[in-house]
């Protein structure tokens, strides 16, 4: 049976639903099997069985790329896990938006094995954005054993506002006052080049 079902993995072979994913020229077509999403996604069930279920057989997923949805389909169809680096943030999210919670779990635990001083501070913001607490505590710990790497990664500059406080607003990093003043410093003076470049793009476009 599962040869089978393996077999029907982005298939157009007896598909009852196709989903366009992506946006621009990384648009893809992928079909699928309904049956097969609905056992295995409660919002898959909801939009196929659902009270309010689509009668389309095209399904437009703009905010997903192909290769995450992808990723979560294989896994649906096969329990087969496929993330690497590259996609593991996006198959995060695929997986959350469609309630993979097995799936999420691998991503989740993925990150948390390849977690680093050098990605610490991105991981958190990613944490953060996806609502991930388990992961933000093991990032935080991260920080706080490792605070003088962790500020000095080329990362640290790209994290937003609110993490910056969090991590902050901590008594437990390991580092001086006087080296987390000087990354506050490199952390402005990279967010000012940026506010500047915005600057200058939206006059260059609204003044031509």
């Amino acid at each position: 049976m599962r040869e089978r079902i393996v077999f029907l993995f982005n298939n157009e072979i007896l598909s009852d639903v196709s989903f366009i994913v992506g946006r621009g020229a990384q648009k893809q077509r992928i079909p699928a099997h309904k049956l097969v999403l609905s056992s295995g996604s409660a919002v898959f069930d909801a939009m196929f069985n659902g009270t309010l279920a689509t009668a389309s057989s095209e399904i437009e997923v703009p905010d997903v790329e192909p290769a995450a949805f992808l990723a979560v389909l294989l896994f649906l169809y096969t329990d087969e896990i496929q993330i690497d680096p590259e996609t593991v943030m996006t198959t995060l999210y695929t997986a959350k938006k469609y309630a993979v919670s097995a799936l999420e779990k691998h991503c989740v635990d993925y990150l948390k094995n390849n977690l680093t001083s050098d990605n610490a501070f991105l991981l958190l913001t990613q944490a953060r954005l996806f609502d991930e607490p388990q992961l933000a505590a093991v990032c935080l710990d991260t920080i706080d054993r490792f605070t003088t790497k962790a500020l000095n990664a080329d990362g640290f500059t790209d994290i937003d506002i609110d993490t910056l406080k969090i991590v902050l607003e901590r008594d437990t990093l390991r580092v001086t006052e006087a080296k987390i003043f000087q990354a506050v410093l490199r952390y402005m003076n990279m967010y000012i080049i940026i506010c500047l470049i915005h600057i200058y793009a939206y006059l260059f476009t609204t003044l031509k």
